[in-house]
């Protein structure tokens, strides 16, 4: 068997294409390795700028050579079609293409102002909670008025009602502080209330759904060297103890 002229013409052409392959393969994969560019990145309102925003302006102090986008957003985005790098998130992740890497074990904790308990009580156990007033965050499409507690692997599910709800956490905040009612706010958002005794952290040994903080990015094999820097950057970062 041998070549004809035009399956000889096609070899050539495919070898010259092989090869030019080959060459972009490379100059993507050095261009990946170096700590310069841009990266592009999501992270909910609120943490984002008290958390983030400070994180990745020491980052890029540290590599001068890295742009950083900050893309803040309480809604969920597709990273794709956006065309983000990295996105922050909290809690249990759903199934998809995506990778991602826990940056700190986080919890979500009930609260309440000590003047809020003294006129309404105490709750011992999250049944009791149907009785208090309950604030609530209102956010995508979210069910409100069912808290789940965990103990020893029991399941405590609790429908629960109150007077105020409001599309922004700090607002929420604003409210539990003055005294108006119970509400299930983020660790990071309450810790530094509760050591001053602002507020009071509610039913301790009941733990709510999960809410560690990821970092979720759409690379697998070829993970550029800046985004890996910035996961890195980002989970010593927010292991300080100072910030939880």
């Amino acid at each position: 068997m041998s070549l004809t002229s035009s399956g000889q013409l096609y070899l050539e052409y495919a070898q010259k294409i092989s090869r030019e392959m080959d060459t972009m393969r490379r100059a993507i994969r050095q261009q990946s390795t170096g700590a310069e560019g841009t990266i592009r990145i999501n992270a909910p309102f609120g943490f984002g700028r008290k958390y983030i925003a400070d994180a990745i302006s020491q980052f890029v102090r540290e590599y001068p050579q890295i742009d950083c986008q900050l893309y803040l957003t309480d809604h969920p985005v597709n990273l794709i079609e956006r065309s983000l790098d990295v996105c922050i998130r909290f809690g249990n992740l759903p199934d998809s293409t995506l990778h991602a890497r826990k940056l700190v074990t986080h919890q979500r904790w009930l609260c309440a102002a000590p003047r809020y308990l003294k006129k309404a009580g105490t709750p011992a156990h999250p049944r009791e909670l149907s009785h208090h007033n309950c604030l609530f965050l209102r956010q995508n499409d979210d069910t409100y008025g069912n808290w789940t507690f965990i103990k020893e692997n029991e399941h405590h599910h609790v429908k629960v009602a109150g007077s105020l709800s409001a599309n922004d956490g700090e607002t929420v905040l604003h409210w539990t502080l003055q005294g108006l009612g119970v509400t299930v706010r983020a660790e990071w958002d309450v810790v530094k209330h509760v050591k001053t005794g602002k507020l009071i952290r509610l039913l301790p040994d009941y733990a709510l759904p999960n809410a560690d903080i990821y970092a979720v990015y759409p690379y697998s094999q070829y993970t550029p060297i800046r985004v890996r820097l910035l996961i890195d950057f980002l989970a010593e970062y927010l292991r300080q103890p100072l910030i939880f």
